[in-house]
């Protein structure tokens, strides 16, 4: 049978389908660590069935979720189509009013009406309907799930779509602008969700320091991945350089809080990282970099966590 004809099979009333499958992830620090290394520096999680719960919906929002909006946004998937300069006029869609004079505002508003709703009838949701659709739906789950985690995730959900909208209309092309938004997008905004799911917050009441150092370590989380995204992206020395940068100073920062034996375990953790480096930059194969210090990478991004709780 050929697609074509399957495509025509009835769907027993289905109005959607959902596929879960591996990303296929080589390196492991992406969303899911991220939610847990915030819920950690966070110091509210305990052992028991209830934070086993909200720690599991946490990672599922942050990673199959929001991670499959991101991956719509930058497939192309939801690339705004332009209708063809050449086509011909097509009929009205749009009902006319009575009494409307020819030439009057409601007329030209009328006309504007018509033209918009016939390249979205004719050109948008026949070539990207189905994916507005998946977005439309996702979101919605996504903010379902932070609505059940708290106001705080649920506001952290909101800025996370607002980002990855953002990456469709203004990074199309971009590629530092496009790694910058998945930075905060796929690593820092998940850490967030992370700390303020299980962490109780109330900066009326003196908690915006707290508040202020969960950004900062979540914005150290976001380097140390977008160091991992330039060396995936074979943009080695940069990628390198940033990720030793971002521990160096992720040392610097446990040793001003006073936590010199954190300080000291990110630091030998990052010994074997750096002493894989004139391998990578010699062989010029970052996955391969990659996997061989992803362990060190996961334990120093959670030691800097534990450094809020210590």
């Amino acid at each position: 049978m050929s697609l074509e004809e399957q495509s025509q099979q009835p769907t027993e009333g289905r109005f959607l389908t959902v596929e879960v499958r591996s990303a296929g992830s080589r390196t492991w620090l992406g969303p899911a660590w991220a939610v847990l290394c915030g819920a950690v520096a966070s110091g509210g999680l305990a052992i028991d069935w209830g934070t086993a719960v909200l720690l599991l919906l946490a990672v599922l929002l942050a990673d199959p979720v929001l991670g499959s909006v991101w991956s719509l946004v930058t497939g192309g998937q939801l690339a705004w189509p332009q209708p063809a300069k050449s086509n011909p006029r097509s009929p009205q869609t749009a009902p006319a009013l009575p009494y409307t004079q020819p030439g009057s505002v409601a007329s030209r508003f009328l006309e504007y009406l018509n033209g918009k709703l016939v390249v979205w009838r004719s050109v948008i949701w026949p070539q990207a309907g189905a994916s507005i659709l998946a977005f439309g739906c996702l979101g919605a789950f996504a903010l379902l799930l932070a609505a059940v985690l708290g106001t705080l995730p649920f506001i952290f959900v909101v800025v996370a779509l607002g980002v990855a909208v953002g990456r469709v209309t203004l990074a199309s092309g971009r590629d530092a602008v496009s790694r910058l938004l998945a930075s905060l997008y796929l690593a820092a905004l998940p850490w967030l969700i992370g700390y303020v799911a299980f962490g109780e917050i109330d900066i009326t009441a003196g908690g915006f320091r707290p508040f202020a150092q969960s950004l900062v370590w979540a914005a150290a989380y976001a380097t140390v991945f977008h160091a991992y995204s330039l060396i995936g992206g074979q943009r080695l020395s940069r990628g390198a350089a940033l990720l030793v940068i971002a521990q160096v100073a992720a040392v610097a920062a446990l040793i001003v809080v006073k936590q010199p034996i954190l300080a000291g375990a990110v630091a030998l953790l990052l010994v074997p990282q750096m002493m894989s480096q004139p391998a990578l930059l010699s062989l010029g194969d970052g996955v391969w970099y990659l996997q061989r210090i992803r362990v060190f990478t996961l334990l120093a991004t959670l030691a800097t966590a534990a450094a809020m709780v210590a």
